[in-house]
């Protein structure tokens, strides 16, 4: 398959991804904040980034999706651009957008675009987003190298994804709490996995927490140290180790609302002891670093 191919594949598996799922929720932060794969792994840090937006702060996302958090910037007032390589994605955004358009008081416009052949205006951004998108990008060195020259003097980059492959004893404790707690995968499937993955039975697990096959370039930018190049283009670079296994467990637990709200609680709670200690190993990084100063 070609390079071309393999884009418009992802951009298709995306956009459907993003179609399914503004069926169960609008491509809004109001409403992905309720939801469980981001209530204890990524609210915090993206209420955080939100209440640092300023009216009339210009804000570039990188891998917008489906538009949700380019939306939220606007809402914070933000004159928010979107880029993304799934059309279909960005239909579903630039719809919601319209739908809402006079209550948002910043403004919003989307862009398909190959992130890894991007070229962007030196010096535009005071605010750079870049949120589980750097795994996807077998050109990470160039996106980052476009990041650092597109900021504006004093201008700010925030990016949360994953970093490396999970670590065995992470995949171990996954792998026992998928099976003893009630997920979407019934007991029996559970049973006979159990059987079929005898030989290496956490194996399946750290290849659906790694999401392997999803997409052509699903986890092609793992291979990146894309923390290292972030690290290297920004000094004052800050970073912030997220949880080890809930977020991956948000994603499969099948129960009640309340009792996966209280279940997840429990896990992120011992999660982030574990984590904290060392014991537990998490991919799961935000950054964020400033570019220097004009006087700089």
């Amino acid at each position: 398959m070609s390079y071309q191919e393999q884009l418009q594949q992802e951009g298709k598996i995306w956009g459907e991804a993003f179609a399914r799922l503004s069926h169960e929720t609008p491509p809004e932060w109001a409403f992905y904040r309720q939801r469980l794969e981001y209530l204890y792994t990524h609210r915090p840090a993206i209420d955080a980034l939100l209440a640092t937006i300023r009216p009339g702060t210009a804000v570039l996302e990188l891998g917008c999706g489906s538009g949700w958090l380019t939306l939220a910037l606007a809402q914070a007032g933000a004159d928010a651009h979107g880029i993304d390589i799934s059309e279909q994605a960005l239909a579903i955004a630039q719809a919601y957008y319209e739908s809402i358009r006079e209550s948002v008081p910043g403004t919003v416009r989307y862009t398909c675009a190959d992130l890894n052949t991007l070229q962007l205006p030196a010096a535009s951004y005071d605010l750079i987003v870049i949120k589980g998108t750097l795994h996807h990008l077998p050109e990470v060195p160039h996106v980052i190298a476009q990041v650092q020259a597109a900021l504006k003097p004093g201008g700010r980059v925030w990016i949360q994804d994953v970093q490396g492959d999970e670590h065995p004893r992470t995949v171990l404790v996954a792998s026992a709490l998928m099976f003893l707690l009630p997920t979407h995968i019934s007991y029996g499937e559970k049973l006979r996995g159990l059987w079929r993955f005898r030989h290496n039975p956490t194996e399946r697990i750290r290849m659906s927490m790694q999401a392997e096959g999803l997409s052509p370039f699903e986890g092609v930018g793992r291979h990146h140290n894309w923390l290292a190049l972030v690290q290297s283009a920004f000094p004052n670079a800050s970073v912030q180790r997220g949880l080890s296994i809930t977020g991956y467990l948000s994603h499969q637990l099948r129960m009640p609302h309340r009792f996966a709200v209280l279940t997840l609680w429990i896990i992120a709670r011992i999660d982030s002891v574990l984590t904290r200690w060392g014991w537990l190993h998490t991919t799961n990084i935000t950054v964020t670093a400033h570019a220097p100063n004009a006087s700089t």
